[in-house]
């Protein structure tokens, strides 16, 4: 797998803010013994429910943000964002070292390993529980790998997956998605065409997606953006709309077979 050097190389952003308009609550189910908390938001009448994952940097206020303006798109979601990372997220000091920085992420962020999946699955379960009929997955960089493997698993629930500036995507990486897969790409990502022209004889209910934001660099939507900047927050927009209207039309293909 390959990793962007932006995403080894770009800190997080520190002034940026965000008033939050969800809420905090633990997972139903504890996985391996433990609680784990998750940010919900969203109108709760909703019946399309989405998992986000974040990037390697946690919690962020970009992130919040990002998230909640999801959550109110298209008709609106009941978006759920787990804390994958209850340690604190990847440390920033660390940037610029690659080994350093894989490391981290097979300790802290592996599929299987760190009970990701499990985690993925008691946030799907939440939702079900709170009215939700369909379930889509969405991850920012690393992230978006996860998402990825979520749509993966034999079984899984999703109708839809991917997300913006992904890390470790390739054709590889991907071949086993058997959801829509929607790309938001970064200037600093490899051109992620191939991989969603790899996916494009799936007979997928909706057609997978492909922008890059040749303006953006890799995590502007997440902890490395600052929506105070008024073109990164220009672009956080159309990623955002096109987010959830991708993500309502996938729910909506699966609602009319419900």
């Amino acid at each position: 797998m390959s990793l962007t050097a932006a995403c080894c190389n770009t800190p997080p952003t520190q002034n940026a803010h965000w008033h939050n308009k969800g809420e905090e609550a633990t997972l139903t189910r504890e996985i391996a013994g433990k609680k784990v908390k998750t940010y919900r938001t969203g109108p709760k009448t909703s019946k399309r429910g989405i998992v986000a994952i974040y990037d390697i940097f946690g919690y962020h206020p970009t992130t919040y943000q990002f998230f909640d303006r999801l959550a109110e798109s298209h008709g609106g979601f009941q978006v759920s964002v787990p804390d994958f990372f209850p340690q604190g997220g990847y440390d920033p000091n660390g940037m610029g070292d690659f080994p350093k920085l894989l490391k981290w992420i097979d300790d802290n962020g592996d599929f299987k390993k760190n009970h990701i999946d499990d985690i993925i699955k008691a946030a799907v379960e939440d939702l079900r529980k709170d009215g939700c009929t369909t379930f889509s997955v969405i991850g920012q960089c690393w992230g978006a790998l996860m998402a990825a493997k979520a749509a993966s698993e034999e079984g899984h629930p999703f109708v839809a997956t991917g997300g913006p500036h992904p890390s470790f995507y390739s054709i590889e990486t991907i071949k086993d998605v058997s959801a829509p897969l929607i790309i938001l790409a970064s200037k600093d990502e490899a051109d992620m065409v191939p991989v969603i022209e790899s996916l494009k004889h799936r007979n997928f209910p909706i057609e997978c997606f492909h922008k890059r934001f040749d303006n953006m660099h890799h995590g502007w939507t997440g902890g490395r953006g600052d929506w105070d900047v008024p073109e990164q927050y220009q672009a956080g927009l159309e990623a955002v709309d096109l987010l959830g209207a991708f993500y309502a039309k996938a729910a909506s293909a699966a609602e009319s077979k419900l």
